[in-house]
Order: C-alpha cells, then structure tokens, then sequence
C-alpha cells in the first residue's frame, strides 16, 4: 500500500471517530431537546390554567365586591392587585416559551 493511500485511510479512520462521537453529541442534544420541549409544554399549561383559575376568581371577587363591607372591600383589592402583578408575571414568563405559531422542532425525520 503506497504512501497516498495509507493517508486516506489514516483520514478515514480519524473520519470515523470524529463521526462516533458526532453521533453521541447528537442523540444527547435531542434528549436535551426533548427535555426541554417538554418543560416548555408542562410551563405553557400551567399558566394557562394559572390564567383561567384567576379569570373566574376575579369574576367572583367582582360579586362579592356588592356584598362587602369596608373590611372585605380592603381585602378584595389586595386580591385584585395581586393578580394584576400575577398577570404581568405570567407575560414574562411566556416571553422565554415559544408562540403557538412558533417553530416546532421535529420529533421524527422526515422522508
């Protein structure tokens, strides 16, 4: 085997390292993903029924509001201006997540 070819084949093997460990970043790096496609999902969810859960609460303070006396009426604007610092938490928490209309990262390869 001549000098030339003994090259090539040295670069091939070195070639075939490097693509191993290429492989093994890759499948860690969509374990990562998925992860993390994962918790986007379980974050998403929970602020939306964080979200909804203080909609009907609100409702039902603005009702009880009617019937209060001064006390409770103290009491239901600590309420309220806690779930308008709420709301402007959950904006910036959705701020890191992905839009609805986002990119999806693909699950399986496409033929």
């Amino acid at each position: 085997m001549g000098p030339p070819l003994e090259r090539c084949r040295k670069e091939w093997r070195e070639l075939e390292e490097e693509f191993q460990q290429l492989q093994e970043t890759h499948k860690i790096y969509r374990q990562k993903l998925e992860e993390l496609n994962s918790l986007q999902s379980v974050c998403s969810s929970s602020i939306q029924k964080q979200k909804r859960r203080l909609k009907d609460l609100k409702y039902n303070l603005q009702r009880c509001k009617h019937v209060s006396d001064p006390e409770e009426s103290d009491l239901i604007q600590q309420i309220n201006t806690s779930i308008k610092e709420r709301q402007n938490v959950f904006f910036d928490m959705e701020a890191y997540l992905p839009k609805k209309n986002g990119y999806v990262f693909p699950r399986e390869k496409v033929t």
